[in-house]
């Protein structure tokens, strides 16, 4: 480790590896404990704000930490952040709009920070280029912008009546429904995983240079993005469990596609985006899905369903390099098909959500939501 200007430089791969570790965990694993936090109480409005704020201020401070420690304590920072934000504003979306028009609006919310995801590095390129890191401080202002921005005109949940109940019987309670929707989630961020880490590198082995490569990365990732979005449209018109079935179905034979290509050609391409499409075209249906299961848990589940699925995502990839190294990169890209399937298989044994009752909340018109939130508003 040595230090130039004040700021840490010289991280080698293995502290690169401990850093990314550091923030997945952070920002991962604990958003179900953030989510059970919100739905325990109403005051769950400033977890949003703070988690936005947290997470541009971590994100700003990158570019000044003087140390490798200061800068594992600023990726912990955000990785709180994510997972302060994260879980309760999906379940103020999914309390503030129609149970029949759920699918939709979350697929709206969702899919608008995935579609954010390549302008980040973009942005910050742009000012690494210009001002250099001391100019990294910058990306928080937006941020900060869009924290003051919920703090002042974000929904809030409903006050609880019920006695809070505790995590543990949560999960004892739910835990058939729970271990099925995890099961489902955590093989699709796998198969998703798995293409997303290994493409740029089939790519190359395939002849492509790393600008190819590096696109085709992005027309797999924008179309995940396009496919979140059309997915919670089509759930509300076929249901949810139908298209999170039919999408890591028709996934599979994609994967397979993209494993027999010899050349970077129009079928490598087609094969990635559509792959990209479909295995991503049932992430916000399975948000909304566990949402319907469990009502009264929006944040938890929501954190089960967005944070701790993408954590364990992430666990696949490891192991499979080794795989990759020993069998060949195609044998990467099969195993995603053959999850893909696997988790089509597990959601057709997912207990079937409870029926909203009659004249009750777990769908109310969207009137009685817009309603809620003038009287927020006016409120503050």
């Amino acid at each position: 480790m040595s230090q130039r200007r004040g700021r840490a430089t010289g991280i080698t791969v293995g502290l690169a590896g401990i850093l990314v570790t550091l923030y997945q965990a952070s920002s991962s694993f604990t958003q179900p404990f953030f989510g059970h936090l919100a739905d325990r109480g109403s005051a769950t409005r400033w977890m949003a704000w703070t988690g936005v704020a947290l997470s541009g201020l971590a994100a700003g401070a990158l570019g000044l930490a003087p140390s490798f420690a200061v800068l594992a304590l600023a990726l912990l920072a955000g990785g709180l952040g994510t997972a302060l934000y994260h879980p309760v504003s999906a379940a103020l979306v999914a309390s503030a709009v129609p149970g029949t028009s759920r699918g939709r609006w979350m697929s709206v919310y969702i899919s608008a920070g995935n579609f954010g995801l390549p302008i980040g590095p973009l942005v910050l390129g742009l000012l690494l280029a210009s001002i250099g890191l001391g100019g990294t401080w910058l990306v928080a202002l937006p941020a900060l912008a869009v924290a003051a921005l919920v703090w002042r005109v974000g929904p809030r949940i409903a006050a609880r009546r019920e006695a809070a109940v505790s995590l543990r019987a949560v999960l004892r309670r739910e835990r058939r429904m729970l271990a099925g929707l995890v099961a489902v989630s955590a093989t699709r961020s796998w198969a998703s995983s798995l293409v997303t880490s290994f493409l740029p590198l089939y790519a190359v082995a395939r002849g492509a240079d790393v600008i190819t490569s590096s696109r085709l990365l992005t027309s797999f990732l924008l179309a995940g993005a396009i496919g979140g979005l059309a997915g919670g449209w089509l759930a509300d018109r076929f249901g949810r469990d139908r298209v999170i079935v039919a999408s890591l179905l028709a996934a599979a034979p994609f994967c397979a596609l993209l494993a027999t290509q010899t050349a970077v050609g129009p079928a490598f391409w087609m094969a990635a985006t559509v792959s990209g499409l479909l295995l991503n075209g049932s992430f916000v249906v399975l948000a909304v899905r566990g949402q319907e299961s469990m009502p009264g848990n929006l944040g938890m589940v929501s954190g089960l369903m967005l944070g701790l699925s993408i954590g364990l995502g992430g666990l696949a990839v490891a192991p499979m390099a080794a795989v990759a190294e020993r069998a060949g990169l195609p044998v990467v890209l099969y195993a995603a098909g053959v999850l893909s399937v696997a988790g089509a298989a597990i959601m057709s044994r997912v207990p079937k959500p409870p029926a909203a009752p009659r004249g009750g909340r777990a769908a109310p018109s969207l009137a009685a939501a817009e309603r809620d939130l003038r009287v927020t508003s006016a409120t503050l």
